[in-house]
């Protein structure tokens, strides 16, 4: 029983380094980021988010299970097109938290800033933008107020520190509706919180 026990650490172990290893050497590609208890007690516990690198070498993020019970028409009240977003707006991160970013499929039509995080997966990043999909596919996008952004190597020394399990990312995942319970399914515990509403 011992020599298993002993088996099954060693493969634990080795899967979350080649998890590590992976990160590091392509980091370019878009992953899903899930919270280990490192980082109980701070704002980050139990989050799941979706991170991408950046040109400077730096990542851009949104935290993707921290849904808020509040709409974008309580937001924008005079915008008639946010009437018409049926989920609630997400907490995406810290960082510019009176700003509104969408994760959607495809950028829109136009110009506007925008992120490709991975193949069916962008981060629009302008009003300009936001309110085009607001216009035309108001449905087909999630809304973040904020973000997370990591300077170069940061995450990296974070993910090597053993602050986040590593995933690849789906877009699916990332723009499903009902995402408060996402850490648990993805880490297999029990909650602290419901994990439906967090602001």
């Amino acid at each position: 029983m011992k020599r298993l026990a002993h088996l099954l650490l060693f493969s634990l172990l080795a899967v979350a380094s080649v998890a590590r290893v992976a990160f590091a050497d392509d980091s370019s590609q878009a992953v899903t980021l899930v919270a280990t208890d490192a980082l109980d007690g701070t704002p980050f516990e139990q989050t799941v988010i979706v991170a991408a690198r950046l040109p400077n070498g730096g990542h851009v993020g949104f935290i993707i299970n921290r849904p808020t019970n509040m709409k974008l028409a309580t937001l924008f009240p005079d915008d008639a097109s946010s009437r018409r977003v049926d989920a609630p707006v997400s907490f995406g991160g810290p960082m510019l938290p009176r700003a509104v970013f969408a994760l959607t499929h495809k950028a829109p039509d136009g110009d506007s800033d925008t992120v490709t995080l991975m193949p069916g997966l962008v981060a629009v990043l302008d009003a300009a933008g936001v309110d085009r999909i607001l216009e035309t596919t108001p449905n087909d996008a999630r809304y973040f107020i904020g973000l997370v952004v990591w300077a170069p190597e940061e995450l990296a020394a974070q993910v090597d520190g053993g602050v986040w399990d590593v995933k690849p990312a789906d877009p699916n995942v990332v723009l499903r509706a009902k995402s408060g319970r996402l850490w648990q399914e993805l880490r297999g515990n029990k909650s602290k919180t419901d994990g439906d509403n967090w602001v």
